[in-house]
């Protein structure tokens, strides 16, 4: 068993703690399920990084915005190497948008709803003249609902405003956090750009890199879009992406309230091409799948906005009408026997008249 502060017990049983991961842990005192986060210490976090931490996390509880993760305790635990931070959260069961991302791909009004989410969190902490600062999907959780909460609100603010670089920022880093180390609305919404691209191509928007200067490099080049199928129906979709990675002040997103009405343009505009096609043709089984993760990547672009509930009210008229098939086929087929039998006992009774005749 791992504990954390004497206190908190890792449940997810991993052979050695990642930094900047959160687990599944166990409260001992408090016999509650949580969530925690270990993050090393380094040469970017300041001295004052635990105290600040404490004074953010009374900020965001106080708020208490449903896709926001409540912060519990925060603490410091020493090893023989090196100081470690700790952050435990209140418990929520969902999967990171992370392993969303690797596995199939996501139907875009899952897409839409995700996206809608995280940009009322960012702007209910910018409410409060705060930024997030160290946005990934990791940090993203998401449930079978599609509903979501976020850690990590408050971690670079109580490191006054700079990225504490730990594990796994590095690729989402904005432009301005790379070269000044500095924190504004635009970085959330260039890293909330980098996240959906990665949702829709399953892949980086820059080519690999490992270190700060590599990916200022790669970024200065620009997202290559040419490269890319846009030839679709979502493509008011795409472009959201490329406004959010818009380095442009004058050609990006404003403020969230233009994010949030682009969004909710796009699901109008997409539930009303849907419901026109339902008018036109009966929802087919195989036409709701292809729409909602047996797909090329390349063809992803192509499908239509789809809902768990659709795709499971098809998969429930497939079973009614395989049930309604088998039971007219076991009734033709005793028809059939009944004919046979009819025609067999008919043939015997008419032999053995004729015996009888003959016989007498």
């Amino acid at each position: 068993m791992i504990f954390i502060g004497n206190r908190y017990e890792i449940t997810d049983r991993p052979v050695y703690i990642e930094e900047n991961k959160l687990y599944n842990a166990y409260d001992s005192e408090k016999n509650i399920n949580v969530k925690i986060k270990i993050i090393e210490n380094n040469r970017y976090i300041s001295i004052d990084f635990i105290p600040n931490i404490i004074d953010e996390s009374m900020l965001i509880n106080d708020l208490k915005n449903p896709y926001i993760l409540s912060i519990i305790d925060v603490g410091v635990q020493r090893t023989v190497d090196n100081l470690l931070y700790y952050i435990v959260y209140e418990d929520f069961r969902g999967v990171s948008l992370s392993t969303l991302i690797k596995g199939a791909y996501l139907h875009m009004d899952a897409l839409v709803r995700i996206s809608t989410q995280i940009t009322k969190a960012l702007q209910a902490y910018e409410s409060i003249g705060k930024y997030h600062g160290s946005l990934k999907p990791d940090d993203i959780l998401v449930d079978d609902k599609h509903a979501i909460k976020i850690a990590d609100f408050g971690i670079t603010e109580a490191n006054r405003g700079t990225n504490i670089r730990c594990s796994g920022n590095l690729k989402y880093m904005s432009p301005s956090q790379l070269s000044i180390d500095f924190t504004d609305i635009k970085t959330d919404l260039y890293c909330l750009g980098v996240i959906l691209y990665e949702a829709v191509f399953k892949k980086f928007p820059f080519h690999e890199a490992h270190t700060e200067k590599q990916l200022m490099k790669e970024i200065d080049k620009g997202v290559i879009w040419s490269k890319q199928n846009l030839n679709n129906q979502n493509k008011d979709f795409i472009n959201i992406i490329k406004k959010l990675l818009e380095r442009n002040k004058n050609l990006g997103f404003k403020d969230y309230n233009e994010l949030l009405l682009s969004l909710s343009h796009f699901m109008y505009k997409t539930s009303k091409i849907y419901t026109d096609d339902i008018e036109e043709e009966e929802t087919d089984l195989e036409a709701v799948l292809d729409k909602t993760g047996r797909v090329n990547p390349d063809d992803f672009y192509k499908t239509n906005k789809i809902s768990l509930k659709e795709i499971d009210e098809a998969l429930e008229k497939e079973k009614a009408s395989r049930k309604l098939s088998v039971k007219r086929n076991k009734g033709k087929k005793q028809k059939k026997n009944f004919k046979k039998i009819a025609v067999t006992s008919l043939i015997a009774i008419i032999v053995v008249a004729m015996l009888i005749s003959y016989l007498a």
